[in-house]
């Protein structure tokens, strides 16, 4: 069976590596920056070979190259029991749009999804899950500025378009940093989960609040639920669904802040589970703090060392000051005997850290091995268990910064 990685990311074509300032440019966006917007299919059975999709939405003559955005999430969008890759493409100067490419015969081609948005600037994340039950998965988009949550469902004449939420935190200024399709309290229905934080903050890693929802759908309506509000101090920046104990749970990671007078992160990241129990409450556990780090980007949930039990893997990001420069890639496993979490170090990098990370198994051990991007190195690695310790491989070099916002390996026979 043939595979691909695929791979969205954003190749920052006027910051060459170890240029002076890169740090305040990129977290501060205060000096224009040249981003082409990448999406490739890597073989790993041909050593990486690459293979890069046109994000043109279907039908436009004029190519799209350079823009502010592009994530992606694979999943079956028309119900044949193979997958699709969803692209949600931001362009710099014209409306967003979302498009699917299908692997066919040999041949990748693209389907037009959805492009005309009337509250949705910038796509900022993706979701796909069968919410109706109709056997084909929904697409979820969250946006900004409005904070614009939007479902897509697929009908004999194209896409229908429904707004499930949108200016939580005001009109623009509401921003749908991630969400999410899952069902955390065995209830036996999928609900959409979102990480929404305000959007127009005075200065960057300064106390921005901002919550994780839920959303149900009774009747005709989506009904909102919180699910964590940090305390009004600051938001969550990633957010995955997946089982952990042997149930499913919310996992979240909420933004440091940077307390500028004192140079420190107060409070630091915390990792977090959500769990929805039968009385309607939410359960809460605390995993770890992320020491040293402004935020995680990047988390992957899965059984990384065979033993039958998830692991969370994931990447920190810094700010580069002091002595907060240096960034993680982590795998967190919960000992039951200890009953506690501990915390490996599988690499560590500078400060734009491990921006995206997901889990494939390479060699065909049934053994998953560990993707992740070191952004601020231009660099996309594996790590692969092997005569007793992780090694690792670069398989994606670039001499630019990247923003890899999407990795996912997919059969495409």
């Amino acid at each position: 069976m043939a595979r691909r990685l695929i791979i969205s990311m954003l190749d920052l074509l006027e910051r060459p590596l170890g240029q002076p300032g890169w740090s305040k440019a990129v977290t501060r966006s205060n000096a224009p920056e040249q981003k082409r917007l990448e999406a490739l299919l890597l073989d790993p059975d041909n050593g990486w070979a690459i293979q890069r999709l046109d994000l043109r939405y279907p039908g436009d003559a004029e190519e799209i190259d350079c823009g502010e955005f592009v994530v992606s999430e694979v999943g079956d969008i028309n119900g044949d029991g193979r997958p699709e890759v969803v692209f949600a493409v931001t362009p710099t100067d014209k409306p967003s749009y979302l498009l699917a490419y299908r692997y066919n015969q040999g041949e990748w081609t693209a389907e037009p999804v959805y492009r005309d948005f009337k509250t949705a600037d910038f796509i900022r994340s993706v979701a796909l899950g069968d919410l109706d039950g109709d056997g084909c998965d929904e697409i979820v988009i969250g946006t900004r500025p409005d904070g614009a949550i939007v479902l897509f469902d697929r009908g004999p004449s194209g896409y229908t378009a429904e707004l499930i939420d949108t200016q939580q935190q005001g009109a623009n200024n509401s921003n749908i940093r991630e969400v999410a399709i899952g069902d955390i309290g065995n209830t036996g229905q999928l609900d959409i989960f979102a990480a929404s934080a305000r959007a127009n903050e005075p200065v960057k890693w300064d106390r921005v609040p901002g919550f994780i929802f839920r959303y149900r759908k009774s009747g005709e309506r989506w009904e909102r639920s919180v699910v964590e509000d940090h305390g009004g101090q600051t938001h969550t920046r990633m957010l995955r669904i997946g089982e952990v104990h042997g149930v499913a749970q919310a996992v979240s990671c909420a933004v440091g802040v940077h307390d500028r007078e004192h140079q420190r992160i107060d409070p630091e990241p915390v990792l977090q589970m959500h769990r929805l129990l039968d009385d309607g409450s939410v359960k809460h556990e605390t995993i770890g703090v992320l020491e040293r780090a402004i935020k995680s980007r990047s988390l992957v949930i899965g059984d990384i060392d065979g033993d039958g039990e998830n692991e969370l893997v994931l990447g920190t990001r810094s700010l580069g000051f002091a002595d907060y420069g240096e960034t993680f890639l982590y795998v967190f496993k919960y000992d039951t005997a200890a009953g506690k979490w501990t915390r490996q170090t599988l690499d560590t990098s500078e400060p734009l850290g491990f921006h995206c990370v997901t889990l494939a198994d390479l060699d065909g051990d049934g053994r998953l091995a560990v993707i992740a991007s070191d952004d601020g190195k231009g660099l996309i690695k594996a790590y692969r268990f092997k005569e007793g310790s992780w090694q690792s491989e670069v398989i994606l070099s670039r001499p630019n910064f990247l923003f890899v916002n999407a990795m996912t390996m997919i059969d495409c026979a």
